[in-house]
């Protein structure tokens, strides 16, 4: 079963520093075989955050995925990117106030040589800013995103990314990336490029209740699995 966002782990640059993925132009979520069609919870729409991740219901159907990538890396105050393994210089981090381009060069056992990698590019969707990094994008690629997506078992290209940077925060949205619908009372996420539990399975089905700001899902169809708990965030 592919992972999806409770099974995400912190995620090192340390093997992706140097990397490249593959580009595919379909996308997640498009052409699926199943259609949402049933009423939706009011109560549900909306963003969702535990720790470090969490899931954002639209009302068009679609469910996008959270992350808090700030443990994982952040710009700091002074300009430079800070990643777990290492602090990229300011040097590196190439802003104009639309566009973030950071780099970093490291050698390469496999090539026997310094490769230079782009670590997170990303333009602005709200206005320019040549002051302060804070504000909303479009992560156009890059090393952070393409470690995400690898670990969901999709190529970078399937996956459309927006972030949020506010001080050294750095939240990462796979926006729209599974439809979801509510049936007999449980949330399904579904997708024709996910796996499922068995080949009868049409969704990863969740169990659900909500107390206030309180959200519990439990995944079904496996054994002593852990419920996991999100709280309303304020979009």
């Amino acid at each position: 079963m592919k992972k999806i966002i409770s099974f995400l782990i912190a995620v090192s640059f340390v093997t992706g520093l140097c990397s490249c993925s593959e580009k595919s132009d379909s996308k997640v979520g498009e052409n699926s075989s199943r259609i949402s069609t049933a009423p939706l919870d009011p109560e549900l729409i909306g963003t969702w955050m535990n720790d470090l991740n969490g899931y954002k219901f639209g009302e068009n159907r679609k469910v996008s995925l959270v992350v808090d990538y700030s443990e994982s890396a952040h710009f700091t105050p002074d300009g430079a990117f800070q990643t777990m393994n290492a602090l990229i210089p300011k040097g590196n981090v190439d802003y104009d106030g639309n566009r973030i381009y950071v780099t970093n060069t490291a050698y390469s056992e496999e090539y026997s040589e310094d490769l230079t990698s782009v670590l997170i590019d990303m333009v602005r969707l709200d206005e320019n800013n040549t002051e302060t990094f804070d504000g909303h994008y479009h992560i156009l690629g890059g090393v952070a995103t393409d470690v995400l997506a690898n670990q969901l078992g999709f190529a970078p290209g399937k996956l459309y990314f927006e972030a949020d940077i506010e001080g050294e925060k750095l939240t990462i949205y796979m926006v729209d990336c599974f439809d979801y619908e509510i049936v007999d009372g449980k949330i399904d996420i579904f997708s024709d490029l996910l796996n499922y539990i068995d080949e009868s399975a049409t969704a990863l089905s969740y169990d659900y209740t909500i107390d206030n700001d309180t959200l519990n899902m439990t995944l079904q169809g496996i054994e002593n699995v852990t419920t996991e708990v999100y709280s309303r965030i304020e979009d």
